[in-house]
């Protein structure tokens, strides 16, 4: 909805919590590798000004209030034209703000200063709900017919027939406008399972140490667990493992407490709209239909045999009697890893989307290129962890990396730049094309636009190293043959990470959920269970999970965002199918002849159409289950094509 959850459309940020776990300064990096907040503001002062401003003309909103409908309302378009142009400048204004508050407290999260600016936006965002809470009601007393009829002699508001339109399809939920005050003020109450739950995981919890397999002491933290998961020493890998569960298990009670108390939030406030059920709620402002989500869930759940032989793939390699959690990431070719700078990063990548078009590769080319200010690339202590891709109207999107500074990047921080970078030429080219009001996108969308970019990339890797092992001779076949297999694995492990584990974390939530619906017990025992049968029924026979790995859950903090990881899934197999169309019209296949340009219009539409069909429109349906199916065989191909290769 237009005057509901303004950020969560507006910023379109994307990314992991947590601070960074590097112990480089920030003074140590060059300037040139870090993003410029002065685009935004060029000075506090400045920031502090426009905030001031803001709040005066929040003030100004509820004096519309009854000049849409009754006895004020002399002339409704006049006021819905007054009352949109006013809204859009606050929310313009104060998405600028929030970014470039965001910006400086993101590379240094230690900062009270950013961090209570922070807490000033949060606060002017709630004002803004409960002064627009009357805004919807009102309207909705406007019979639909006579809204058109206001658009269609008003072309002013053209550009908000379907926001309006998005309102009635709604307007069921949408509440009396006292109620609708109150479920405003709730907001700063109803997120505090969440809030609670990122200090406690970020700052409070303390994991203690472990011996590296040099014998060294080194400090354990979450976020360092993607780092030490891979290490070629086993006893390494368990007691990282076993250091960081741990901790989540003797804090179980009080987790499953905070996940009770987000799960409760949710059938609050499915209830108060009168939803039938927490997925319903959580999908209908994004008019994604529960059939998708259900869909996902079920046909994934319906094939889960290819992973299960990667399992078996993988604990046969590694040659292994019991095929462990700590074994799940570690590699299965023993190579050194190669790195590269930044601007060999950027040239791969502008390589890789090349069948996009030259104005696409130009753009995102400008978009990457350091002196232009639109990425902060190396991480830094207090620097939040993580990727991101976030805008605010009118300026460029940015982008937040944490790559190794002194090591370079990994071909994994490459498919990163692509990654992001997918986030903000949808954004870029949505800006440019759409007006206000459908400018924004949701997020079902947005993870396609990015997972297209390293899909792209993915695909022409392996063809060269395909190609590369079938022309390699003597010595050099074993070189090609380990670079190919090491890149299968690359890509299996992102399928397998992106597909089939985020849709057994929207299996866990969904079911989670159902307990908070039917007052069943929430309790560290009952979320347990419903994981450890999950991981059993999509891991197979060959993995082997012992108590501990049953407390996962708790170490998600996406589920405190509601409905979220699912869209990973959908995406990633949309992308697929994507990727695989536009680099077979790249190389002349007439059968796919313009699904380039479908797919740049797809970036170029906003939120103009719902999800769903805006994804139809670039050549995927995701409300049947071919997309799934496709994604499926296209994974089990590349698992075959490992088992031979391994033999």
């Amino acid at each position: 909805m237009h005057y509901r959850n303004i950020f969560i459309a507006a910023l379109l940020l994307f990314a992991a919590l947590g601070t960074s776990v590097f112990a480089t300064e920030r003074s140590e990096i060059d300037d040139k590798y870090k993003w410029k907040p002065e685009h935004v503001y060029a000075s506090v002062k400045d920031w502090e000004a426009d905030m001031d401003g803001i709040r005066a003309n929040v003030e100004k909103l509820p004096s519309f209030k009854g000049t849409f409908a009754g006895d004020k309302a002399t002339d409704p378009p006049k006021s819905l034209i007054a009352m949109n142009k006013l809204t859009e400048s606050i929310i313009g204004r104060l998405e600028r703000a929030w970014t470039y508050a965001m910006f400086n407290f993101h590379v240094d999260m230690g900062s009270s200063e950013w961090g209570g600016r922070m807490q000033q936006l949060e606060f002017l965002s709630t004002d803004l709900s409960q002064k627009t809470a009357w805004v919807e009601p009102e309207l909705l007393q406007i019979p639909q017919e006579t809204l058109h009829k206001y658009i269609d002699e008003n072309p002013e508001l053209e550009s908000y027939r379907k926001t309006y339109d998005d309102m009635y399809l709604l307007q069921e939920h949408v509440l009396s406008e006292a109620e609708e005050e109150i479920l405003a003020l709730s907001g700063n109450i109803t997120g505090t399972a969440s809030d609670v739950y990122r200090k406690l995981t970020d700052v409070d919890l303390d994991f203690g140490y472990i011996l590296d397999e040099n014998g060294d002491s080194v400090e354990v933290t979450d976020a360092g667990w993607v780092s030490w998961r891979t290490n070629s020493d086993r006893r390494v890998r368990e007691d990282y493992f076993k250091t960081v569960w741990e901790k989540y298990k003797r804090y179980k009670t009080s987790i499953a407490a905070l996940m009770a108390g987000n799960i409760k939030k949710n059938v609050y406030l499915t209830k108060a709209r009168k939803y039938d059920n927490t997925l319903e709620r959580a999908l209908s402002y994004t008019f994604v239909p529960e059939d998708v989500y259900i869909n996902l869930v079920e046909t994934t759940r319906k094939n889960t045999a290819p992973l299960h032989k990667y399992n078996e793939i993988r604990k046969r390699m590694l040659g292994l009697d019991h095929y462990r959690h700590w074994d799940y990431y570690v590699s299965l070719i023993d190579a050194e890893e190669p790195r590269y700078t930044w601007e060999e990063g950027v040239k791969m990548v502008t390589e890789a989307v090349a069948p996009l078009g030259s104005e696409y590769v130009r753009d995102i080319a400008h978009g990457l290129d350091p002196k232009n200010g639109w990425c902060d690339a190396f991480a830094s202590a207090g620097k939040r962890g993580g990727a991101y891709s976030s805008s605010c109207y009118q300026i460029h999107p940015y982008m937040l990396y944490n790559f190794d500074y002194e090591k370079g990047l990994t071909l994994e921080d490459v498919s990163t730049i692509a990654h992001e970078g997918g986030h903000s030429m949808h954004t870029f080219y949505s800006e440019k094309t759409q007006p206000y009001p459908t400018k924004d996108y949701v997020i079902f969308n947005a993870e396609v636009a990015s997972t297209v970019n390293e899909a792209l990339m993915s695909m022409k890797l392996l063809d060269e190293a395909r190609a590369a092992y079938k022309d390699a001779k003597g010595k050099d076949k074993a070189a090609a043959k380990n670079y190919l297999i090491s890149l299968l694995e690359q890509n299996i492990n992102s399928c397998r990470g992106t597909f089939y584990r985020q849709t057994m974390f929207a299996a866990w939530e969904w079911e989670a959920n159902k307990l908070g619906e039917q007052s069943q017990p929430m309790t560290s025992e009952s979320f347990n269970e419903i994981y450890k049968k999950l991981l059993q029924e999509f891991h197979g026979p060959a993995a082997e999970y012992e108590d501990l790995s049953n407390y996962s859950w708790s170490r998600i903090p996406h589920y405190y965002r509601g409905y979220y990881v699912y869209t990973y899934a959908t995406s990633y197999a949309a992308a697929v199918a994507l990727a695989k169309d536009i680099r077979a019209e790249a190389m002349g296949d007439a059968l796919k002849k313009g699904v380039t340009a479908r797919y740049l219009d797809y970036l170029k539409s906003g939120s103009s159409k719902h999800p769903v069909e805006l994804l139809a429109d670039a050549g995927v349906d995701m409300a049947t289950p071919a997309p799934i199916e496709s994604f499926i065989k296209y994974f089990s191909d590349l698992v075959d094509e490992m088992d031979k290769l391994t033999r």
